[in-house]
């Protein structure tokens, strides 16, 4: 099922690129599709992340976003589960800094983007440790550029 939707999404993604002149024919689809794999210069599986940053995500998070992802991050009646099976279902294969973006523009709900983006990030780097990723040595930047050089894959 997950292939399933990874499929059709890139496939609506194509065709829009196709559809606005952005990429044409088959050959330029293909190697740009290998070259943003290529591309990515690590994974969560790195240690992306420090153990620090991981706490204040967790002080960030708990204030602003327990009440509806709930406090062991597996959603509620209104919210979807950001540990877990939910997490990896939907965010695997994607670049951090989609998860980054993603969080931003429409969190919290009651105020979207009205955190900082270091905030932001913090609360990121609960939600990978949460699911299990390892802590590292160096912080996750606040740089969604830099956050999409970091693919998130399922762990081992």
């Amino acid at each position: 099922m997950k292939r399933l939707l990874t499929v059709a999404c890139v496939g609506l993604v194509w065709t829009g690129l196709l559809m606005s002149g952005l990429v044409t024919g088959t050959v330029a689809i293909g190697a740009t599709a290998s070259s943003a794999v290529q591309e990515a210069a690590s994974s969560v599986l790195d240690g992306v992340f420090t153990a620090a940053q991981a706490r204040r995500g967790r002080r960030v998070y708990n204030q602003n976003c327990s009440s509806c992802h709930g406090p062991e991050l597996r959603g509620g009646e209104m919210a979807p589960g950001i540990a877990g099976s939910d997490f990896i279902v939907f965010w695997t294969e994607l670049p951090v800094g989609s998860l980054f973006e993603r969080v931003r523009v429409s969190m919290p709900e009651d105020g979207p983007g009205r955190l900082s983006d270091q905030e932001y990030t913090d609360v990121v780097a609960f939600m990978l440790d949460s699911n299990s990723y390892p802590a590292g040595e160096v912080e996750l930047p606040a740089d969604k550029a830099a956050l999409d050089e970091i693919m998130i894959v399922e762990g081992e």
